[in-house]
């Protein structure tokens, strides 16, 4: 073997660093460390935005219209008719109550601020009994304004509640 093809080693023995060297690697060291750490914020702040807004579905919830409008909806008769929602003042009412709620926090949720796991977890059977409920009401909705749109984002739910993936949410 050629010694010579070796040379790299004798480096080691060069312990002369100048200045700009440590100057070089000090700077190196100082991006490094401000990236880590840029990336540490954005996370945190991230975590923090899905925190107050996960605060401000659960405070959307908990006022006394969504309880009231909630057991309203609830003590819909399943198979009810849009035309048997409609005749009374206080159904209709808290149907669209119930639906205007759910409809920002369903986009919410498609906006990826609040997590899923979240709404599922506080009210994942709650909104299938709702749309179970008012879904004769929002379908015959549709068809008057021939708009789909309508509580569009309150329809949208993932196949099982208990499947938080935003990517199986889908629509009927």
């Amino acid at each position: 073997m050629d010694p010579a093809a070796f040379h790299f080693l004798r480096l080691a023995e060069n312990t002369d660093v100048d200045l700009s060297t440590i100057a070089n690697v000090a700077t190196a060291l100082t991006v490094i460390t401000g990236v880590a750490f840029g990336l540490v914020e954005a996370q945190r702040s991230r975590r923090a935005r899905q925190e107050r807004a996960a605060y401000a579905a659960v405070q959307a919830i908990l006022s006394p219209e969504w309880m009231k409008s909630m057991i309203v909806v609830h003590s819909i008769p399943d198979g009810s008719s849009a035309a048997a929602i409609e005749a009374d003042a206080r159904v209709l009412e808290a149907a669209h109550s119930v639906g205007v709620i759910l409809e920002g926090i369903g986009y919410s949720v498609y906006a990826r601020i609040v997590p899923l796991r979240v709404v599922a977890d506080l009210i994942g059977g709650t909104i299938r009994l709702a749309w179970r409920k008012l879904r004769p009401y929002i379908e015959e909705e549709r068809r008057r304004s021939s708009s789909r749109k309508t509580f569009e984002w309150f329809q949208c739910s993932p196949p099982s509640w208990s499947d938080t993936r935003l990517e199986k949410l889908t629509c009927e």
